[in-house]
């Protein structure tokens, strides 16, 4: 996952959690999340659940523009 990462615009993508990349127009909504973490809501929708780890939640605020 870390050479995927590598090779994105982090522009664009942003890495939530150990198993997930996300491109920033795949998120539709984002909801706050038990023990300080978020949940994404993404298009298309994905068959679990996106989540933001407790230690990206202020990187991706950022990224987002939140």
């Amino acid at each position: 996952m870390d050479a995927v990462e590598d090779m994105l615009d982090p522009g664009l993508f942003f890495r939530s959690n150990r198993s997930f990349m996300v491109s920033v127009r795949a998120v539709l909504q984002v909801h706050d999340y038990f023990n300080s973490r978020l949940i994404l809501t993404l298009q298309p929708a994905t068959d679990v659940q996106v989540i933001v780890s407790r230690e990206k939640v202020n990187d991706f605020k950022k990224w987002i523009g939140k």
